[in-house]
């Protein structure tokens, strides 16, 4: 087994390394492990086998894995398939201090035990997450820029709108429809059929797990989505309730209102207050 470390990767003076290939790069996934840093890999198109602590999974585009220092592990090419994929590696050091600082007392993101946690983002997190690698690569490469990158994808992470109080196979089903547009629009039955079960069934676990009805997660879906689409794109307010669901503006506004405590409008231009890009709408 072979043991990389981080100083092999880092131009002088860098504090991490940002690697992007593709399937037109030839590569043979060695087995390998980390002597001194972390790693944060996401599929950008396509699929790859992430072969990690003895067992398999199929990578797909929007996975993104975070790979603790110890972790042995290997990627390979799925034969005939393309992909790309990106990776930031950077020091353990910084790993720790992370977890000192925000997460002494819980679980996260690189937490011990099992295998390393892999999350599924939606097209507008995967989008975020290529403009904050943009500016990553702009450099300099400091830890604050690391730092700035990682909490800025930790906090994005923990906001899933789906809860652990559910089964696997009805979260999986939430993820899976919350970033399509028609499936929202059509609501409980596309859960239903994502998740193989009748809509009954469905809104039974879902109450028993939530307290909620399953019409209410799917609007809290199609609300996380209107939410994210107001601060990352100019889109018109309508435009984006069309999309995320909501053939009527009035409700939409309503609905938007109750979660947020804020109109779509005032929404978007705090957001862009606070930095998150500018609005023209």
């Amino acid at each position: 087994m072979t043991v990389l470390r981080l100083q092999d990767y880092v131009a002088p003076g860098d504090t991490y390394y940002i690697g992007r290939r593709t399937e037109a790069v030839r590569f043979v996934g060695r087995l390998h492990t980390h002597d001194d840093f972390a790693e944060l890999s996401w599929i950008e198109h396509g699929e790859l086998v992430h072969v990690v602590d003895g067992t398999s999974r199929l990578l797909e585009a929007g996975d993104l894995v975070f790979i603790r220092p110890d972790d042995v592990h290997l990627f390979r090419k799925v034969p005939g398939r393309k992909f790309a994929q990106v990776a930031v590696s950077f020091p353990s050091e910084t790993l720790r201090a992370l977890e000192a600082r925000y997460f002494a007392d819980t679980d996260w993101a690189w937490s011990d035990g099992g295998l390393p946690i892999t999350h599924r983002l939606d097209s507008v997190q995967l989008q975020r997450l290529t403009e904050l690698t943009s500016v990553l690569l702009a450099g300099p490469a400091g830890r604050l820029q690391l730092e700035r990158f990682l909490l800025e994808i930790l906090c994005d992470v923990v906001d899933r709108p789906s809860g652990t109080s559910l089964p696997a196979w009805l979260n999986d089903a939430i993820t899976t429809i919350a970033d399509d547009p028609t499936a929202l629009t059509v609501g409980v039955t596309a859960l239903a059929d994502a998740a193989g079960r009748s809509r009954e069934h469905i809104n039974r676990v879902i109450q028993a797990g939530t307290g909620q009805t399953a019409t209410a997660l799917i609007n809290q879906l199609r609300l996380n989505r209107a939410a994210a689409l107001l601060r990352m794109t100019d889109r018109p307010i309508a435009a984006v309730a069309a999309d995320c669901g909501f053939p009527s503006l009035s409700h939409f506004y309503r609905l938007f209102n109750e979660r947020f405590k804020a109109t779509p409008r005032h929404y978007r231009m705090v957001s862009t207050v606070s930095g998150q890009r500018p609005v023209t709408r």
